[in-house]
């Protein structure tokens, strides 16, 4: 049975469920001053970080997401905290649970993010794409992307296929409604091409429709969702 890894960044003299979670069925590191949190998400590599907000600084809180985000393995990030108020949105994180809290509702919290790994891999022949991880196999292997060339594949993915619009690719990637920076999108169309064909200046996948109108996914079928998530090689 897999043991699931949890990185606990919190105060100890106030963690209410710590005893519990030590008891649980996890892998349990704990942490609360900076350093040792930064350490402990490159060696322990946690597939769960609670991050208690109250025990830590703004801007602790801050670079522990952004680290949490830059690692390979994409970690869930939980934030604990005091009061309903919504955290800053720019931070990193996938779930909020407000103190005081049971620790029943923390296992459920954790299980049920756990469960829904498989559900980030988008499978369209003969790609496969991990939402969480960003990374991307095809014919020509296995490559991590940057966060706009995975989100822009993964529209591509969804919608095979279909001609998409430049406008509508600005808004679904960079959440602009106007085609003044066209040439980003131009120059990132390039990038991925260079990464999934075969033949870049002869795309067979991602094709540019007539006039430059838009861009076509050109494979037939249905996405899938489920399976096992993808890592990037870190030799």
């Amino acid at each position: 049975m897999t043991t699931h890894r949890i990185l606990a960044v919190v105060d100890p003299n106030e963690c209410s469920v710590c005893d519990e979670l030590q008891q649980a069925d996890y892998e349990v590191q704990f942490a609360h001053t900076l350093r040792p949190t930064l350490h402990l998400i490159k060696s322990f590599d946690p597939e769960v970080i609670l991050l208690d907000v109250d025990a830590n600084t703004a801007g602790k809180v801050k670079r522990i997401t952004q680290a949490a985000r830059a690692h390979f393995s994409r970690p869930f990030v939980v934030l604990l905290k005091s009061g309903r108020a919504t955290p800053d949105r720019s931070l990193f994180f996938d779930e909020v649970l407000v103190k005081p809290f049971i620790f029943s509702r923390l296992q459920n919290t954790i299980d049920d993010l756990l469960a829904s790994r498989q559900q980030y891999v988008v499978k369209l022949p003969p790609f496969i794409l991990d939402r969480r991880t960003q990374v991307l196999v095809g014919p020509r292997g296995k490559v991590r992307l940057n966060p706009k060339l995975a989100k822009l594949m993964e529209v591509f993915m969804l919608h095979p296929n279909q001609t998409l619009n430049q406008l509508v690719l600005m808004k679904a990637v960079w959440n602009l409604n106007t085609l003044q920076d066209i040439r980003t999108l131009h120059v990132h169309i390039r990038w991925l091409r260079e990464l999934i064909e075969p033949d870049p200046s002869h795309p067979q996948f991602l094709k540019t429709v007539f006039r430059n109108q838009g861009y076509v996914f050109a494979l037939s079928g249905k996405p899938q969702f489920g399976g096992e998530p993808l890592l990037p090689d870190t030799t």
